[in-house]
């Protein structure tokens, strides 16, 4: 899952965000998921059971900065592309 489906699903699991996200580390993601639930900006819900699933899903407040998302997403973009 790309984080791009992410914010268009609104949820993800940590092993999602972890596929989508390789060059982080357990640990940065881990401190990035715990500062964007800090924030506001995703919940952190966890299932009962065994194994324990957790989901992540965005808040209105973190829906809300889609349209930064994506004009960031296409300016670096259209940078990359710029660059060769």
């Amino acid at each position: 899952m790309a984080v791009r489906e992410f914010l268009r699903r609104g949820e993800a699991t940590y092993s999602e965000l972890s596929g989508a996200l390789p060059a982080l580390s357990d640990k940065v993601l881990s401190d990035r998921l715990a500062q964007l639930t800090s924030a506001g900006v995703i919940e952190r819900h966890r299932t009962p059971g065994w194994p324990p699933r957790v989901r992540y899903i965005l808040t209105s407040q973190g829906r809300a900065l889609e349209p930064v998302v994506r004009s960031m997403w296409e300016w670096g973009t259209a940078r990359r592309d710029a660059l060769g």
